[in-house]
């Protein structure tokens, strides 16, 4: 073996130089650089835009259709009680589903309540 740190070999006249090391050369990640970007980048985003800041914008008086919980808190009812009234009245038009979700459209809902003598 040669004094040098590589190694040549002579095959049908062509030379290869083989370089000889103790240890291998550390391979460059990019993990380390691209988890540092995505967390830079994720705290840029919550400074920049709160997304609770922009669902909160609509007060319960004027939205469409309220969950049961925004209902309990809007009329004054226990959400235990909201969830028994939906499930009694099923077929009337103030409940509103979406995919597995029951809301109530709030005008509906209010009218039903008007003509109500008991909750």
């Amino acid at each position: 073996m040669p004094n040098n740190d590589f190694d040549r070999n002579n095959t049908n006249g062509i030379t290869v130089i083989n370089e000889i090391t103790a240890k291998p050369a550390k391979v460059p990640t990019m993990v380390p650089l691209a988890y540092g970007i995505l967390c830079e980048l994720k705290k840029t985003m919550k400074e920049t835009v709160p997304v609770k800041e922009i669902k909160d914008n609509v007060s319960i008086a004027d939205k469409y259709s309220l969950s049961v919980q925004e209902a309990a808190e809007y009329y004054g009812i226990g959400e235990k009680r909201l969830r028994s009234i939906l499930s009694e009245h099923y077929n009337e038009p103030f409940i509103l589903e979406i995919g597995s979700h029951q809301r109530i459209k709030r005008r509906l809902f209010e009218e039903f309540l008007d003509q109500a003598t008991a909750v």
